[in-house]
């Protein structure tokens, strides 16, 4: 068989979606390997010397790079966090559908599995001898009406919004063989888009580093260590997360340890100067992935104040790590919310009752060394039995390996 994996984001030494774009060569290559098997990762030039140095190191003998990128002198629209990433990313889609179709190679299977956005569905769908597959994806969600001036630019997350409720007329979407969202904000618009329901399928999957860890419970310490993961920007909630933080009173003594580096780090050290959160908060800079580890094992409490997360992967590896987490209802956590393994807060009401719900249940967890262990053990127990990247392969392909005669 021949599987082409469309995977934009991938890199075998980090998190996030690069880690989802690694995760899914891996589960590709270890389910297709007869002699006649091969996977053909399509990626940037960016991830190449990362992934080619994977690949040697997993001997994945059945998979084949292939770099394809936009003419070099468009290159300056790839920076990462700028508004013309998607633009970029968009051209990127056309270059690798464009290398398929003229590769005269018969794909059994086409995934375009990373980047995770549903407004951008990319061209192969095109392909109609193929079995095509799209997603995960989410982006569908929005941040809470209440919470919106925490947004950089809150006309932007106006606009994103409108663009969001636009794909519900795209045909594109209907083209595909097999399509997944993560989360029901995403699900529901591409409901309305396919005219049927969208299958809901969790993206995150604990990896196999993290995955069944020998850890015995959290000690009970004289300070309790609240930790952010994540980039230090408006999306991720650290403002909400602050003025939460402010609002904590407790006799326990605790400090919010913030991992992550980007635009917001000198607003976030003005604000903790203002407020006198010096003893409280800690900005600790960017970790290496190889690293992240020790950083859940130091921990007691994980945070994540995302205003609109589509997954989140951190969240999965802190659940990995017996970690009791506490973020806003909404996207994944409102899954992970049904599985007993933390605190969430409900975003329908008001910025200053937001807040004041996030700061009495970070105080609970505080002051509760046995719930931390408790609602810890129950989300281990759950990533480890049910967010396999074992199970995430038999949920797409499962299905479609029973109309391919092998």
């Amino acid at each position: 068989m021949n599987i082409l994996l469309s995977s934009y984001s991938v890199n075998p030494y980090h998190g996030s979606e690069d880690g989802t774009g690694w995760n899914w060569v891996l589960q590709l290559s270890k389910n297709f390997n007869k002699p006649d098997d091969k996977i053909y990762l399509v990626t940037k030039k960016f991830n190449e010397a990362d992934t080619k140095k994977g690949i040697k190191e997993k001997q994945l003998s059945n998979v084949e790079l292939v770099i394809v990128d936009v003419p070099e002198k468009l290159n300056f629209f790839k920076e990462k966090h700028s508004a013309f990433h998607h633009m970029y990313y968009m051209m990127w889609q056309r270059v690798a559908y464009n290398w398929a179709k003229k590769s005269n190679i018969k794909f059994d299977v086409i995934h375009h599995a990373t980047m995770g956005d549903f407004r951008i569905p990319g061209y192969m769908y095109r392909l109609y001898d193929s079995i095509t597959v799209f997603g995960p994806v989410g982006g569908g969600q929005s941040t809470p009406k209440s919470l919106k001036g925490y947004e950089k630019y809150p006309p932007v997350e106006k606009f994103r919004e409108l663009i969001n409720k636009s794909r519900v007329i795209s045909p594109a979407y209907k083209k595909f063989d097999y399509i997944y969202a993560i989360n029901k904000e995403t699900a529901d618009i591409l409901s309305k888009a396919l005219k049927k329901p969208c299958k809901r399928l969790i993206e995150l999957a604990v990896a196999d580093e993290f995955k069944n860890l020998q850890l015995d419970d959290k000690v009970k310490k004289d300070k309790v260590k609240i930790t952010f993961v994540g980039r230090l920007i408006e999306k991720k909630g650290l403002m909400l997360l602050l003025d939460t933080v402010k609002k904590i009173n407790s006799d326990t003594s605790f400090e919010l340890d913030i991992y992550g580096s980007g635009p917001l780090e000198k607003k976030i050290l003005d604000y903790i100067d203002e407020y006198a959160l010096s003893d409280k908060v800690r900005l600790c800079g960017a970790v290496e992935h190889s690293e992240i580890s020790d950083v859940y094992k130091n921990a007691d409490i994980f945070v994540m104040p995302s205003l609109r997360e589509t997954g989140g992967n951190v969240i999965i590896e802190a659940m990995a790590h017996k970690l009791p987490v506490a973020a806003l209802d909404m996207s994944i956590c409102s899954d992970l919310k049904k599985h007993n393994c933390g605190v969430f807060i409900n975003i329908n009401q008001s910025k200053e009752d937001i807040i004041q719900e996030f700061s009495k249940k970070l105080r609970f967890l505080i002051d509760n060394y046995e719930a931390r262990i408790e609602l810890g053990n129950n989300g281990y127990d759950f990533v480890n039995s049910n967010l396999t990247w074992e199970k995430k392969f038999d949920e797409i392909y499962g299905h479609i390996l029973k109309g391919i005669t092998l």
